[in-house]
């Protein structure tokens, strides 16, 4: 292979981009996008070739255009009522900082167990994703901190815990 200085290229097992410097016999002295030399050998060197980006399919915006099938909830809970209290769901910005966020989650959270409660149903789904987050967290905190009101985790998605159906004892429970 033919090297010449400010040749743009990168190395085996290494990260980055990185121009030649300095040829030697057997070896290239190289400098990586940061400032810092290197020396490596020729062998461990490959050159850097561009990719015409329009002969690219772009795999991830077709599958963004189809519609996204809604997971199914588990047969027996398929009539309740349900809020999904994911951020996008709900409309709340992205840019928002995350505590802001949270607060938009809880105030939808509580403003639906109160309709819940006006319509008399008793039993639904809060989908607050799978994990031990601090969405979860929160709104178990608000539940043990009201009488009438009972969380029960719910399987979503994958086997994992993504929902939690919510019970309301309407003669005890009191609105948010």
């Amino acid at each position: 292979m033919s090297w010449w200085v400010g040749q743009q290229v990168s190395v085996l097992r290494e990260a980055g981009v990185f121009t030649v410097k300095v040829i030697e016999a057997d070896a290239l002295q190289l400098e990586d996008e940061n400032g810092f030399c290197y020396r490596y050998l020729q062998s461990m060197v490959v050159a850097r070739q561009e990719i015409q980006i329009q002969q690219i399919t772009v795999k991830d915006a077709q599958m963004a255009q189809k519609p996204k099938a809604q997971k199914p909830v588990s047969t027996k809970e398929n009539a309740l009522p349900s809020i999904d209290l994911h951020a996008e769901e709900l409309g709340v910005s992205p840019q928002l900082p995350a505590h802001d966020v949270l607060l938009a989650q809880l105030s939808a959270f509580k403003r639906f167990c109160n309709l819940q409660a006006r319509s008399r149903q008793t039993k639904f789904l809060v989908i607050h994703g799978a994990g031990e987050g601090r969405l979860k967290q929160e709104i178990k905190q608000l539940v043990l901190s009201r009488p009438g009101i009972a969380m029960h985790d719910a399987q979503w998605s994958n086997g994992a815990v993504g929902a939690s159906r919510i019970e309301l004892v309407l003669s005890v429970f009191t609105a948010f």
